[in-house]
């Protein structure tokens, strides 16, 4: 049906909400609480093909008898997202939005408006940044500095945004506190540019952008979604994980070169996570099993930085650092080891601070980001004295970061061991989650130290490590944190005191895929998550997902199937090699559809029913509120 078609049927809902906002617009100023008494008006309605989103609701910058809000235009069970804009005929017209997809008259109450519908979905990239630069700025995103977030990574923008925003304002008005960061995903793992994705035919499940979303869509996604929930609270948008990788120096400045380019495509976020993690000496480090000895370090420390250069390191670290009663003091050798371990690696987010400061500088608003330089990936555990010294080279050297992540001992989208040993029904022990990880130290303190508390130790390293964070201003990000049960998060919150940056992605997108394995079976959703398993084992059988590509088989032989686990107790239960890699074919082609419908799983899951649509955004902000429900201190 056109949109001339569809006017016929949409007329009399716009006339009735107009009539609402010109009522109330005659007897008060715009703001939430006018929009709050316009939107209890207008939910008495009987609407049947227009659903308003009335907190939207804002007035023209120049006309102020104009206004906007945004709506979906509901024709036969599909929404199409509009813009709608009311001009009463005695008044002049704005301009802002040139192009509408459809004009028409109404009569709401004594006025006869003129409506224009302007197309507004999420792919409506140029209308949306009109909106939010023109028509009221305050839905654009800013820099988080100290405030503490859930920081939800969004694989279906379109589908998980609105919940998770939702989420945030029930976070807001329960628990008085602003957790909004959102529009969050890995620049150089889960994104690309647009560029880059329009030559990704999705046969390599690990390459970058395998969520088929771009960096600048999910920016104007991000935008979209806070336009559409009328957040005016402020909201951190992250470009997270610009990754550098390489085996060799060509590679590397390669690496750089197209990080820097996806920086420049970034500009408009407003808090930069880089990972220069493989660039870490981990040789350097005495945890290593093949750990350098102190010549080797010597030699190395003197190939890596001039004479005065030395000098400099030697002299800014051998003063001690006095932080909430604690001293720490560098020798020499730890100075010369730390700086092999991690020069590489700071001298490179300092480059890379330096793109991201002047990309942000073309931009007409907004300078200010919020800089996190990533431990995180690190094979080694993150001491305090680690964290100590990499921010307070940045700090000294005009590169300040305000959010720093620690290598915890957190895998991504697992529960966090309580106990020192496995056992049957029981999960696993923290010996065993350490097996193969350069965590020697991990059980050995916990038994020692702490009598065998797993969670306890976890507690008091999380509380030192965020006291040397909030020593430089800045706040402790909470990385790999989907998956993670009560106990750890009620002893983050706490060890914080509240102030955690907590960043989640991958069990949003999960819930989406509970959702479909819970359709009937033989329904078309539910074999369309049949095809996603399949087509993961496929990949794993072709060895696309390295050495995890043997789990497929593995966990198939466990008798763990299609399940995905019990999302309330961190999924231990499931086929974790589906929990870590399914979300990876969403970038693949449907190449097993009965009907020939080769397209890829992510637009045939943007086509998800508003039944099925419903239930996975209910989920998603409930799992939201809950963390943040836990992470209270």
């Amino acid at each position: 049906m056109s949109i001339a078609q569809a006017w016929g049927f949409i007329a009399d809902d716009v006339a009735a909400v107009a009539d609402r906002i010109f009522q109330h617009a005659a007897v008060g100023a715009l703001d939430n609480g006018l929009r709050s008494r316009i939107n209890g008006d207008v939910s008495s309605l009987r609407l049947s093909a227009l659903q308003p989103y009335v907190e939207s609701l804002e007035g023209d910058p120049v006309h102020a008898s104009n206004y906007y809000f945004a709506a979906d235009r509901v024709t036969g069970g599909s929404h199409t997202p509009v813009l709608v804009q009311l001009t009463p005929v005695s008044a002049p017209a704005s301009r802002l939005f040139p192009n509408p997809i459809h004009t028409g008259r109404i009569q709401a109450g004594s006025k006869e408006i003129l409506v224009s519908l302007i197309p507004f979905a999420s792919c409506d990239h140029e209308n949306i940044h009109i909106f939010a630069e023109e028509v009221n700025p305050v839905f654009l995103p800013r820099p988080q500095r100290t405030r503490p977030a859930i920081a939800a990574g969004n694989r279906h923008p379109e589908i998980s945004l609105p919940a998770v925003f939702e989420a945030y304002r029930t976070i807001l008005r329960e628990m008085h506190v602003n957790m909004a960061s959102t529009a969050q995903l890995s620049a150089s793992r889960e994104m690309t540019t647009d560029e880059a994705l329009i030559t990704r035919d999705g046969e390599d499940p690990t390459a970058a952008g395998h969520t088929r979303v771009s960096i600048r869509h999910l920016y104007h996604a991000g935008l979209w979604a806070a336009i559409r929930a009328g957040w005016r609270e402020g909201y951190n948008a992250e470009a997270d994980h610009f990754i550098i990788s390489g085996k060799n120096p060509r590679e590397i400045r390669g690496s750089v070169e197209a990080v820097k380019e996806a920086i420049r495509q970034a500009a408009g976020y407003t808090k930069f996570t880089t990972d220069t993690s493989r660039l870490f000496e981990l040789e350097a480090d005495l945890r290593h099993p093949q750990a350098w000895s102190d010549s080797v370090v010597a030699e190395r420390f003197q190939q890596l930085f001039s004479d005065g250069e030395q000098r400099w390191i030697l002299g800014e670290f051998s003063q001690p650092f006095r932080i909430d009663g604690a001293s720490y003091d560098f020798a020499q050798e730890e100075i010369i080891r730390l700086a092999v371990k991690f020069g590489q690696s700071l001298r490179l987010n300092e480059e890379l601070f330096d793109t991201i400061r002047a990309a942000k500088a073309r931009l007409k608003c907004g300078r200010d980001f919020d800089f996190e330089p990533s431990l995180d990936e690190a094979e080694t555990l993150t001491t305090a004295k680690e964290l100590l010294f990499y921010m307070h080279w940045l700090k000294v050297r005009g590169r300040p970061a305000q959010l720093l992540p620690p290598n915890l001992g957190f895998k991504k989208r697992q529960a966090y061991p309580e106990k020192m040993e496995s056992a049957a029904g029981g999960g696993i022990g923290l010996a065993d989650y350490c097996h193969r990880k350069m965590w020697n130290e991990l059980p050995s303190r916990a038994q020692e130290d702490f009598g065998g508390k797993a969670l306890e130790e976890l507690a008091a390293r999380v509380s030192e490590l965020a006291a040397v964070v909030r020593y430089f201003d800045a706040t402790l990000s909470i990385h790999s944190g989907s998956g993670k049960q009560p106990a750890v998060l009620e002893r983050i919150g706490k060890a914080t005191d509240g102030r955690v940056n907590y960043k989640i992605s991958g069990e949003l997108q999960l819930q989406l895929f509970d959702v479909l394995s819970e359709q009937p079976a033989g329904s078309r959703w539910r074999q369309l998550y049949e095809r996603m398993v399949e087509r993961a084992n496929q990949f794993a059988t072709a060895g696309a997902f390295g050495a995890e590509s043997e789990l497929a088989a593995q966990f198939v032989n466990l008798g763990r199937g299609v399940y995905l686990g019990n999302t309330k107790h961190g999924r231990v239960d499931g086929n974790l090699f589906l929990v870590f890699w399914l979300g990876n074919v969403v970038g693949s082609r449907d190449v097993g559809s009965p009907d020939g419908d080769c397209r890829f799983f992510k637009e045939k899951l943007d086509e998800l029913p508003d039944d099925l649509l419903q239930e996975v955004r209910r989920r998603n902000t409930r799992y939201v509120v809950w963390l943040a429900e836990h992470l209270q201190p």
